[in-house]
């Protein structure tokens, strides 16, 4: 395809990658279908449980590094439809789990192996589809990947009371297999000197205008050498960490310490919470672009430092569901950030594979959060629940986010050419 014919297509195209990524956003959707397996198999421990979600998490985060042959052999739409089969035929299978270990297999890696193909290619595709508004194609993508709970939680649990987990699983499933596979035909890969036709563009533009800098395009292998690599790591991973936390843990925090009629309607809650995942990748986008990303990750930082550190000493109350739905707005932020900041530091050459090894971040924060909810949890002899714990781990690790969010501000601004 021509420059020019795929300039006119690009809204089209940008439309139908929100739409598979919006069907593979319902992972966020877990608190739900946690919540109802613990129900379903009061057997199984709910420290094991968590564990399907933190093995989908981080299969869909790792899944793109040993995946990277096959993601890079196949054209984007043939890698989306890989991912959508994988996806549905993971939230299928789920209806015929009668054990962890097939829980696993199908919701941890089918569905995880599905979204690996999927989320991470839409990112850095959506900024390709759209250079000359990236952080705005990186902010809609992530908030269509946020925003697929607000709709798919109320719709899992009406489903799941209505019919069963199992009907669920298979509904679902068909749904998200036939919507993402149907969205892959409307993809077209990017034609080559597409994007440096946008880039001389606007090197025109700010032709007199300083500083500027020259972004050196590096492969997986050079990036991963770099001390900025490893300090984007290290400050997405802890950065995140507070708000996975709210987000894959939100019924049970919410219907065992909230109180009164907040708790019992947990399942709102969890749309609330979510809703704010999806708000904050826009709002935050928004203003990162006026702000500067930089300055932005560094604010999101502290923001859920503070929420972490608020929800430690309260003890019920629909506060907990505000400061919950803060931290996941902070998650949604940062999600909204990776790619932007990928390409900025490593160029958008190879920016699919870099960023598919950067997204590692999300998982090493899925393996941190669940668990600091499920096994840092205190329960009293009267039945009382306590979060403080984790509550406190999270601000500490968003706090060292927070600093390695100044380090890269600092090797930002000394890469400015004048």
């Amino acid at each position: 395809m021509s420059i020019e014919k795929f300039k006119s297509k690009r809204m089209l195209v940008f439309i139908a990658a929100l739409i598979a990524t919006f069907c593979a956003g319902f992972g966020y959707s877990w608190s739900i279908l946690q919540s109802a397996i613990m129900e379903l198999h009061p057997e199984w421990a709910a420290s094991a449980i968590a564990i399907t979600y933190t093995l989908q998490v981080s299969l869909s985060c790792l899944g793109p590094i040993p995946l990277s042959p096959i993601i890079t052999r196949l054209n984007v739409k043939q890698n989306i439809i890989v991912g959508g089969i994988l996806y549905g035929i993971g939230l299928i299978g789920c209806s015929f789990a009668t054990s962890l270990v097939m829980l696993y297999i199908f919701y941890g890696v089918f569905a995880g192996l599905g979204v690996a193909f999927i989320y991470p290619q839409m990112m850095s595709y959506s900024v390709k589809v759209l250079p000359d508004k990236g952080s705005m194609a990186s902010g809609m993508m992530a908030a269509a990947y946020g925003s697929g709970a607000v709709i798919w939680a109320p719709v899992a649990n009406a489903l799941i009371e209505n019919k069963s987990l199992s009907t669920t699983f298979i509904i679902l499933g068909v749904i998200f297999l036939v919507a993402i596979v149907a969205m892959a035909f409307f993809l077209a890969d990017i034609p080559e000197g597409y994007v440096e036709s946008f880039k001389k563009e606007e090197d025109t533009s700010k032709a007199a205008e300083a500083p500027q800098r020259v972004v050196v395009d590096k492969t997986r292998g050079e990036m991963i050498k770099t001390a900025t690599c490893w300090i984007m790591m290290a400050g997405f991973s802890f950065g995140l960490t507070s708000g996975m936390l709210a987000i894959s843990q939100a019924k049970g925090i919410v219907a065992n310490t909230a109180g009164g009629s907040i708790a019992a309607n947990a399942a709102l809650a969890v749309s609330v919470i979510t809703l704010f995942n999806t708000l904050g990748r826009l709002f935050w986008g928004a203003v990162s672009s006026k702000v500067g990303i930089y300055n932005v990750n560094i604010i999101i930082c502290i923001c859920s430092a503070i929420c972490m550190g608020a929800l430690a000493f309260i003890p019920s109350g629909a506060a907990i569901v505000a400061f919950l739905a803060l931290a996941a707005a902070c998650f949604g932020g940062l999600a909204t950030l990776l790619t932007p900041m990928t390409a900025d530091f490593f160029g958008y050459k190879n920016l699919t594979v870099n960023f598919g090894f950067m997204y590692i971040a999300f998982a090493v924060a899925a393996l941190i959060g669940p668990r600091l909810a499920t096994s840092m949890v205190a329960v009293s002899d009267s039945g009382v629940y306590s979060y403080a714990t984790a509550y406190i781990v999270g601000a500490v690790l968003s706090a060292i986010g927070a600093v390695c969010a100044v380090i890269l501000k600092g090797i930002y601004g000394k890469s400015l050419k004048k």
